[in-house]
């Protein structure tokens, strides 16, 4: 009984430090050596997100009241074909509405409110269409779109988006983005020119099993075509950057609220935040703010 608790300690022990050595860099972060970096951009997520509701017009007319360099947003796709503003596959946290949008009609989610969860003043905000959204930003910034499923669950919404952005003129300003390399091919394949970026969590060093997002497992080699790479922030460090940098790739983070961090990556070579807050980011570049 003995040799097996020293076993099961040893092993338990062992994956504690394990982990530790995964993680170290996310925690232990090395700012020492500050690139003087001016170019970064300031991303708006989901519009103004923390100022109206996430994915809707008056988010993105907010956004646009400070002059962001790009915001991003949500599609998903109803039953009959419409492509539609929205975070969740369903339609329960945002709207009075439930269920999957992919069983409801362009019809029914319209009549739908979108904006009293956010507050009362927001009552009966729509949700909105990518048209109604490209109309809007009409090239005032780039807009950003995150294809949230592919065509295995949404019928041809790359194909729709594509002639979406074809029809309001839009080809110059729009960037396509998705955690999914076959929504980034097929994306490619239909229009080659359309400008991509690969979302993705993060480099967890000793961890090649367990995380499949480490950066020497990107492909990076067998996507030539994407520009830019975005992971979340907190596994951001300057192995990762390097590696995509050295590779020709853009590098961004998600989702910054805090301006201390957001210097700290600008620091380490970042190229763009997405951030929630227009407000904390007033000033649109923080090296402004830079100590």
């Amino acid at each position: 009984m003995k040799k097996i608790l020293i076993f099961f300690s040893t092993g338990i022990l062992s994956f504690i430090i394990y982990i530790c050595l995964s993680i170290s860099p996310i925690f232990i972060g090395d700012y020492t050596e500050k690139i003087n970096n001016k170019d970064f951009i300031v991303i708006r997520h989901r519009g103004a997100s923390t100022l109206a509701p996430e994915n809707t017009l008056s988010s993105i007319d907010a956004a646009l009241k400070f002059k962001p360099d790009r915001i991003e947003i949500d599609v998903q796709q109803t039953s009959d074909g419409i492509v539609i503003l929205m975070h969740d596959h369903t339609l329960d946290r945002t709207t009075n509405g439930s269920g999957l949008i992919k069983e409801k009609d362009y019809l029914e989610i319209s009549k739908l409110d979108a904006g009293s969860w956010f507050s009362e003043s927001f009552k009966n905000e729509k949700i909105p269409t990518l048209e109604n959204v490209l109309e809007l930003i009409d090239g005032k910034c780039q807009l950003v779109i995150e294809i949230k499923k592919g065509s295995e669950y949404y019928p041809d919404i790359e194909k729709n988006i594509l002639n979406i952005i074809t029809e309001k003129g839009a080809e110059k300003w729009v960037i396509i983005h998705s955690f999914s390399y076959n929504v980034l091919e097929r994306v490619h394949h239909l229009n080659p020119k359309t400008p991509l970026q690969k979302l993705f969590i993060g480099n967890f060093k000793f961890t090649p099993y367990v995380f499949s997002d480490k950066a020497e497992n990107l492909n990076i080699s067998n996507y030539p075509y994407i520009k830019e790479y975005s992971l979340n922030y907190i596994f951001a460090n300057r192995s990762i950057i390097e590696f995509l940098k050295s590779n020709g790739k853009k590098v961004n983070v998600w989702t910054v609220n805090d301006i201390e961090k957001a210097n700290e990556l600008i620091s380490i070579g970042i190229d763009g935040i997405f951030t929630d807050n227009p407000n904390l980011l007033k000033n649109d570049k923080l090296t402004k703010h830079t100590k």
